[in-house]
């Protein structure tokens, strides 16, 4: 009975690392009963993500209309997934919650592993938005029910996007180090309110370890300016080199920190801080379109030389396969697009519509080619039908990434010749706007 909840997972969570560009980081899930919590920014799809990242199959709470819905609801119960029954839903079914509990705490106890989301919605909103108690009564209950020798793991979780609504961005996939609860016996037979509040701060301060949180989405786009230029004018990375988001995660992180330090203790410097960054830098690069990376001081014989020989190679090699796959496969690219702006999509559902749309296509689409294999030729040319067209798809997607990447540094390129004064001018606001950030590191150590 395992298998199918396994193949399930396993499709899905490879459905969802095409989608985006997957970044895992953490230490793997422990053995054992587990809690994995995490925050909730992109509805199903965080789920699939948890998926692909896990060494364990970990069953899903979800919302209980979830459930009845035709094909989701069978995905769901698959997966061994619990439903919630959410006021906002439906308040006379709250009573139904009782059987979640129990499933839930019966799972933990048979040894399984469960996902759950605190917040109880999906949401974005910059910062996460107030935690329910459910996790943490979900785990008191289970160390009680097993006289608080369970031995209960709960793993916080961190799911960050560069932008959700878009296919092929970024994903950073944070798992925290995994706690207990057994050491709260004591204060739960005292006053159990107490105790499923203790735990939910617990959960809560490690999942806001593993997010990045701002007062408003607007601080977000200033992190990210001001860490891209701070890391290249200190030399820390190529100027034209696009950095996985998991690993600028500690440094956004720092600077997050940092910026809200700025706001309540100095707010004046803060508010000349955004408008440089805004007004000056930003709309700069706009103007350029410099994109992900920076804008280089220079451009140098050799590094430009290899560039060209590497990505034009790789392009020259990959066309034909790209081409092919691009023939094959842009029907079912364009599909999720086209289903959305039909459906009228909320924000928040928007990348699941177009990941089951994707998943949808693209299965029919490879059953098609499978069949019109068989048609021309029999069975061999179905098999290769078969592998060729999965293959020359894949091909075709990091090929036009890569295509992409260059048509904007190229671009770039062509842009800056004969503009000294450009180049100038990011210089100078570069080294300026590093220089501030250093100064107000230094007090901000100072004043900690």
């Amino acid at each position: 009975m395992d298998r199918i909840p396994k193949l399930v997972a396993s499709i899905t969570g490879t459905a969802a690392a095409l989608f985006y560009r997957v970044d895992r980081h953490g230490p793997p899930l422990p053995e054992g009963p587990l809690i994995v919590a995490a925050n909730h920014p992109n509805s199903l799809v965080d789920a699939l993500l948890i998926f692909r990242c896990s060494e364990r199959i970990t069953r899903p709470l979800g919302r209980a209309p979830l459930f009845d819905r035709f094909l989701l609801g069978l995905l769901l119960r698959a997966l061994g997934g619990i439903p919630v029954h959410r006021r906002e839903d439906d308040p006379e079914a709250t009573h139904r919650n009782e059987q979640m509990f129990r499933s839930a705490v019966d799972a933990l106890h048979g040894g399984g592993a469960i996902q759950i989301y605190p917040e109880g919605r999906s949401h974005s909103e910059a910062h996460l938005v107030e935690f329910r108690t459910g996790t943490a009564r979900i785990a008191l209950q289970a160390e009680e029910g097993a006289d608080w020798g369970l031995g209960l793991s709960i793993v916080p979780v961190g799911i960050t996007y560069a932008a959700k609504e878009l296919a092929r961005t970024e994903v950073a996939v944070r798992f925290g180090k995994a706690f207990g609860c057994a050491d709260l016996n004591d204060a739960y037979r005292e006053d159990p309110g107490a105790a499923v509040r203790s735990l939910t701060e617990r959960i809560e301060d490690g999942i806001r370890r593993q997010t990045l949180n701002f007062d408003r989405h607007r601080d977000r786009v200033l992190v990210q300016v001001a860490e891209q230029l701070y890391v290249r004018e200190s030399r820390w990375v190529p100027w034209r080199v696009r950095e996985r988001l998991g690993t600028r995660f500690p440094r956004l992180q720092r600077f997050a920190r940092g910026l809200e330090w700025i706001r309540e203790a100095h707010p004046e410097e803060h508010r000349r801080l955004i408008e440089k960054v805004e007004r000056c830098y930003a709309a700069l690069s706009d103007a350029l379109q410099a994109g992900e990376g920076d804008v280089p001081r220079r451009f140098k014989f050799l590094p430009v030389a290899r560039y060209i020989l590497v990505r034009g190679t790789l392009l020259a090699l990959g066309l034909p396969f790209a081409m092919a796959g691009s023939l094959l496969w842009v029907p079912v690219a364009r599909l999720p697009g086209f289903v959305v702006r039909r459906a009228k999509a909320q924000y928040e559902v928007t990348a699941t519509i177009k990941l089951a749309t994707l998943l949808g296509g693209t299965l029919a689409a490879w059953i098609l080619w499978l069949v019109l294999g068989y048609l021309a030729g029999g069975l061999t040319v179905a098999a290769v039908a078969a592998v060729l067209a999965p293959v020359c798809g894949f091909v075709a997607m990091l090929w036009m990434e890569l295509a992409r990447e260059v048509s904007e540094d190229t671009a770039l390129f062509l842009r800056l010749q004969g503009r000294p004064d450009l180049r100038k001018q990011f210089a100078e606001l570069r080294s300026e706007l590093t220089e501030t950030f250093r100064q107000l590191e230094k007090q901000w150590m100072e004043e900690r």
